[in-house]
């Protein structure tokens, strides 16, 4: 029997893991646009946001896709349309978790969506768990709840839980996405984002806030929507099909830890220690996970 040897890597590799930490850099500064917002409401936030997210990335589809688009739509299904819904709760959470805690324990517990994703995906699909990946959930696991236990105190702890139920829809996201064997995600990304900005304009004009904000206000939302998410997201979904999937997670990093430097070292927002200890465990989760699958070859057969 021949020997087995190492699949190469595909011709685009390189410009795909720029693409991808690229994207990743772009969306680690959501938490920074976050704090510079002046006077707007997490609902306003939510309801420009998404607006704008939704009709930057609408405006690229149908420049992608040109006559196809609706066919795009109409072909989601039902796993389609969950994945909106999930991802729409994302969103709307992860404006309100950094509204309540640190950026730090917001990205880092954010940071823990590929094991959050294999959970699920063991628990609807069925997929096999690898045992790395269930040691670095022991690790994620007590690294959110010393991030958790540390808010008790000051009320932080809410932020935590939307950054826990943030992340548990972006997960399941993508294992709708799988389930339904969807080779392109952004018609739900989009379909999302469109959810989320009407449940944020409802929200927002229902509970006596309106729409009117300032005009500084209305250019960081624009920049959350349309560069720092949109431009993210397609930096990551155009350079991801030319990475493994175990160094897209170790390259999504820079979106963990670019985040909570920017407003350290702008803003001056320095975490407690709760969440430097709590935030060492889920990263040392993340990359021990990460390590391992990218140690994991898949040989290519030799006649």
């Amino acid at each position: 029997m021949s020997a087995a040897v190492v699949a190469p890597r595909p011709a685009g590799y390189l410009r795909g893991v720029l693409m991808v930490a690229a994207g990743g850099f772009m969306w680690s500064l959501g938490g920074l646009l976050f704090r510079m917002i002046e006077d707007a409401t997490v609902w306003q936030i939510v309801a420009y946001r998404t607006s704008f997210m939704w009709l930057t990335m609408g405006a690229y589809l149908a420049w992608r896709y040109r006559g196809g688009l609706l066919g795009k739509f109409r072909a989601m299904g039902v796993g389609g349309v969950a994945a909106a819904i999930a991802i729409a709760t994302a969103n709307i959470c992860y404006m309100f978790s950094l509204s309540m805690t640190y950026v730090a324990n917001t990205n880092l517990i954010l940071g823990a969506s590929p094991m959050i994703t294999a959970l699920i995906a063991w628990v609807l699909l069925r997929e096999r768990v690898r045992g790395a990946t269930l040691l670095a959930m022991v690790a994620v696991a007590a690294g959110i709840a010393t991030m958790v236990g540390g808010g008790l105190g000051s009320g932080r702890y809410m932020g935590d839980v939307m950054a826990l139920v943030a992340v548990t829809a972006f997960s399941m996201f993508a294992v709708c996405i799988r389930a339904g064997n969807a080779n392109d995600m952004l018609p739900s990304a989009v379909l999302g984002t469109m959810i989320s900005s009407a449940c944020g304009i409802t929200l927002a004009l229902s509970g006596g806030e309106g729409l009117a904000v300032s005009t500084n206000d209305l250019v960081v939302t624009a920049l959350m929507g349309m560069v720092q998410m949109t431009l993210g997201m397609i930096l990551f979904i155009g350079g991801a099909k030319n990475v493994p999937a175990a160094e897209l997670a170790m390259l999504s990093l820079t979106e963990v830890i670019f985040g909570p430097i920017w407003v350290a070292v702008l803003l001056d927002e320095i975490p407690v220690t709760a969440t430097l200890i709590g935030g060492g465990l889920v990263l040392i989760g993340i990359v021990f996970n990460a390590v391992t699958g990218m140690r994991k070859r898949h040989p290519l057969p030799q006649v």
